[in-house]
């Protein structure tokens, strides 16, 4: 699903924004990155979040985000509550021309405990298209029980720390079914 009607180039300088406060406050980075680096990852998170947050303001869903100051703690909690259920948003750069399917493979960090959220959301964001896209959803208790890696599957990449694994397969893709899951 494509995420229709939102405007990137607004949406990713107000992600930098929020990715240079949340650096500057303190966010923790468990891959020892420097500053341009965290900086630059946390801008692909916040605007993944900022584009489900569109998503669900079109659909007139209620959620509150975790907006607290990195200054108390140097993690997200969660990235949206519905309903009194965590859902944590996960987007990753796509680096292909081809759309994103069920052989893919995602490494959730295993330090993020899965198990204590209620969903996690797994997306893509496409630089050149200036598009950003969610694929499906799972449990994170589901996702707690996939294998632990330190190399991904699909590329054959290392992983910076260690990760739950799974494919795009396993995805839940009714979106509409999501929604109901808060009603």
């Amino acid at each position: 699903m494509i995420v229709r009607d939102f405007n990137y180039n607004e949406a990713k300088a107000a992600a930098l924004e929020l990715a240079n406060d949340m650096v500057k406050n303190g966010l923790y980075s468990r891959f020892s990155l420097n500053s341009k680096q965290r900086i630059e990852k946390a801008l692909w998170g916040c605007l993944g979040e900022l584009a489900f947050a569109h998503w669900l303001d079109q659909r007139g869903v209620i959620y509150q985000k975790d907006e607290r100051s990195f200054l108390e703690r140097n993690t997200d909690d969660y990235d949206f509550l519905i309903s009194g259920k965590v859902i944590d948003i996960k987007v990753a750069l796509k680096s292909t021309t081809n759309p994103p399917n069920d052989r893919w493979t995602y490494g959730y960090p295993q330090e993020q405990k899965p198990n204590q959220k209620d969903y996690v959301v797994i997306g893509w964001i496409d630089q050149k298209l200036q598009e950003i896209g969610f694929y499906g959803w799972i449990s994170g208790a589901q996702i707690a029980k996939r294998p632990v890696v330190k190399k991904n599957t699909f590329k054959g990449y290392d992983y910076l720390t260690p990760n739950h694994e799974f494919r795009w397969g396993l995805l839940n893709k009714d979106f509409e079914a999501f929604l109901e899951l808060f009603c």
